[in-house]
C-alpha cells in the first residue's frame, strides 16, 4: 500500500478505482475536498477525517489517499493490448533507474494518452513510493508492462506493425520530422548512456530533440514529456 497527496492526484487515483482509504483534514472543507469525498463514496472507498501529514515534501491540500500499489502487467497482456488497440502509442524506458524520473515519465505518459509504458525487468526503477508519489496519481491510469528481454519485445511489437522510434542525442533527423501518427513505440534511454546499442539497433528511426545547447542533454523525464507532446500533437 502507498499514499499520495493533493487534490488532482487523489482525484485521478480515485477515478481509476485505486483508492482504499481517503483521508481528509478536519475542519471546514472547500468544494473540491467535498467533491473528493463524494467520489470516494461512489467508488466504495473509506473516508476518514484526521490530520493529513505529507512530510513537507509535497503540497497535500488537506487530502491524502491510501492506494493499492499498481502491479506490472505481463508480456502476454502487452501482446493482447497491441492486437486489440488501433494505433497504439507505447513509451519504452530503457535503463531508467531513478524512481522519480520513472514517476515523472508515467505522469507524462498518462497526460498524453499513452497506451502503455514498457520497462525491462532488470536495470529499471522499481514502482515504489517515490515513483508513485512523483507520478501524482498517473501510475493508476496508464498500464505498465514489464518484459524480460527488451530487444525481443521490440521484435514482437514490430511483427504487430508497430514502428519503433528511438530518441537519441545527435541523431540526423529531428523528432518533428518523423511521422508519429501510426502505431508506434517511443524509446527513451538513460541520461548517462542513452539507449543501449542492442535496443538502438531494433529502432526503425532515430531522432533527436533539437536544442540550442548541443553540449547539454535534457533530463530524461523532461525529454520524455517533449517527445510525447510531439507525438500527441501529430496524432490529434
Amino acid at each position: 500500500m502507498s499514499k499520495i497527496f493533493g487534490i488532482h492526484a487523489v482525484q485521478m487515483a480515485l477515478a481509476a478505482g485505486q483508492g482504499m482509504r481517503l483521508i481528509v483534514r478536519e475542519g471546514k472543507l472547500n468544494q473540491r475536498q467535498e467533491n473528493l469525498i463524494e467520489l470516494a463514496r461512489t467508488k466504495g472507498c473509506d473516508v476518514v477525517r484526521e490530520e493529513v501529514a505529507s512530510g513537507g515534501n509535497v503540497a497535500d491540500q488537506g487530502v491524502a489517499l491510501e492506494i493499492r500499489v499498481p502491479a506490472f502487467r505481463s508480456e502476454q497482456a502487452l501482446k493482447q493490448s497491441t492486437q486489440a488497440t488501433d494505433h497504439p502509442l507505447y513509451l519504452i524506458l530503457d535503463g531508467i533507474t531513478d524512481p522519480r524520473n520513472f514517476g515523472a515519465c508515467l505522469r507524462s505518459a498518462a497526460s498524453f494518452g499513452v497506451s502503455g509504458v514498457i520497462v525491462p525487468k532488470d536495470n529499471s526503477a522499481p514502482l515504489n513510493d517515490a515513483a508513485i508519489k512523483t507520478a501524482s496519481g498517473a501510475a493508476s491510469l496508464v498500464p505498465i508492462y514489464q518484459v524480460v528481454n527488451l530487444s525481443r519485445c521490440l521484435d514482437a511489437l514490430k511483427k504487430d506493425n508497430v514502428w519503433v522510434v528511438g530518441a537519441v542525442l545527435g541523431a540526423e533527423q529531428a523528432l518533428s520530422d518523423v511521422d508519429l501518427k501510426g502505431p508506434m513505440a517511443l524509446v527513451m534511454g538513460a541520461e548517462d548512456s542513452g539507449i543501449r546499442q542492442r535496443v538502438r539497433e531494433k529502432c526503425d528511426f532515430l531522432a533527436e530533440i533539437p536544442t540550442s545547447g548541443p553540449e547539454l542533454s535534457l533530463n530524461v523525464s523532461v525529454a520524455t514529456g517533449i517527445c510525447l507532446y510531439e507525438a500527441h500533437k501529430q496524432r490529434t
